[in-house]
């Protein structure tokens, strides 16, 4: 009977894979919504064990080769790994013109403006949570609710109601849009979010339909997914882009006071057969052909909110008499910010004739309002002034002026299929990333 022997072979020559490995690497939280893609690592393959085993006149040879097995484990990886972090920018915008052009059937006012995204924005970090229950939503300014009144958490649950996906996310917001100041900044955050759970779930939903959706729980949240300047009708949930020849580059300023005016107030006092009688289109036209200048920045609602708030005209007013030409406009952004009921028995009778969401409060006659907490609803304002990135010095000065917000900003659009940015470089669109990683 013959000796079985073996014989060990080790080949020493490298051969290059004809598969290459892909690795996905966690991603990390890149500002303003810039990504890094990892390109394919080509895995030099290992050498291969090759075994050779007699027994009689009988050989048998028996290759393994390690890299096969490892490239199926980095297919079956790249079919089910996607985009598990990203950070986005989330913008503001002003009106550069607002017209209140009547009241509609259903209570809300029928309005034309010409909205402007600008480079003031926060920045909101999403990760994929292992939850499958609950988003988790955390910030960096005291003040804002973090449970589901919170528009970036109204708009992660559209999505999911909308698409059947069921990603939740731990969410943190780093605020540096001032709240009340009439900016849209909530909106544009859930404009935001809104975008981001479409990445995680690869563009399901167009950005059509994304824009769509989102009037479902905001009026001004529509207008994010235009090109960054559009012309908005109805209560502000028509957005139609426009291709003005304004500068990006326009320097401007923002002064936003503390004090703050009742949205009632505002619209109690707002009389239809006082507003401007200029045509919108029109306006749109003369910025078309000569630029912003100060008899384009209409706003219907300046004079009722100058009227409530006495101070804020008065802040107006010196901007424009110590800037001595300095800006090619001063107007007022502003816009009435949703207020929150909190505990209490109360119901809601009706709709405010306001824009978005308000509430006329039917208080049960047990009900104590001492005992209770509701915050007002205010009216956002916001002094522009287009043409210099500095304040008059008389806001530094004055100690009536010290705890005024004050931010330079200028004005920014986005191309199909991507984010804003205040970079030059926006985030990749779906369409071109269909297995999207970042590097941690």
């Amino acid at each position: 009977m013959a000796m079985a022997s073996s014989q060990f072979f080790c080949n020493h020559q490298l051969h290059t894979s004809t598969n290459s490995i892909r690795r996905t690497t966690l991603p990390s939280f890149r500002p303003h919504g810039s990504s890094s893609f990892h390109p394919k690592r080509q895995l030099q393959r290992t050498p291969f064990l090759r075994i050779r085993a007699s027994a009689g006149r009988k050989q048998v040879e028996i290759v393994y080769d390690p890299d096969e097995r490892i490239n199926k484990l980095a297919d079956e990886v790249d079919k089910n790994t996607g985009l598990s972090r990203l950070t986005l920018f989330s913008p503001c915008k002003i009106n550069v013109f607002l017209r209140i052009t009547g009241k509609r059937a259903d209570g809300f006012h029928d309005l034309a403006s010409l909205f402007h995204v600008i480079s003031l924005g926060d920045i909101i970090k999403f990760s994929l949570s292992p939850s499958k229950t609950k988003d988790r939503l955390s910030t960096n300014v005291p003040g804002v609710p973090l449970d589901d009144s919170n528009l970036i958490i109204k708009a992660l649950n559209l999505y999911r109601k909308k698409t059947g996906t069921e990603n939740f996310f731990w969410i943190h917001l780093d605020k540096k849009v001032p709240t009340g100041a009439g900016l849209g900044g909530g909106s544009s955050n859930a404009a935001t979010a809104l975008w981001a759970a479409n990445q995680f779930s690869g563009c399901l939903a167009t950005e059509k339909e994304l824009q769509e959706w989102s009037s479902e729980i905001g009026s001004d949240i529509p207008f994010f997914f235009s090109n960054g300047a559009a012309f908005c009708t109805g209560r502000g949930e028509v957005v139609e882009d426009t291709s003005l020849p304004i500068p990006l580059d326009i320097p401007m300023v923002l002064v936003k006071p503390p004090q703050a005016c009742s949205t009632a107030e505002v619209y109690k006092r707002l009389r239809l057969d006082q507003t401007s009688k200029v045509d919108p289109l029109a306006l749109l036209e003369k910025i078309s052909k000569s630029g912003i200048s100060q008899d384009v920045c209409i706003n219907d609602l300046e004079p009722p909110a100058f009227e409530v708030l006495p101070s804020l005209k008065r802040l107006k007013q010196r901007i424009v008499a110590a800037s001595r030409g300095q800006y090619d406009a001063v107007f007022m952004s502003g816009r009435k910010m949703k207020h929150v009921l909190q505990q209490g028995k109360i119901s809601v009778s009706n709709i405010w004739p306001f824009r978005d969401t308000s509430f006329v409060l039917s208080v049960n006659p047990e009900f104590n309002p001492q005992a209770q907490k509701t915050q007002n609803s205010v009216f956002g304002s916001t002094i522009v002034g287009v043409g210099s990135p500095d304040p008059p010095q008389f806001i530094y000065d004055e100690d009536e002026y010290q705890d005024v917000f004050l931010s330079e900003a200028n004005f920014i659009t986005r191309a199909a299929g991507q984010w804003y940015t205040t970079q030059s470089a926006s985030t990749d669109a779906c369409s071109n990333i269909p297995n999207q990683s970042m590097e941690e």
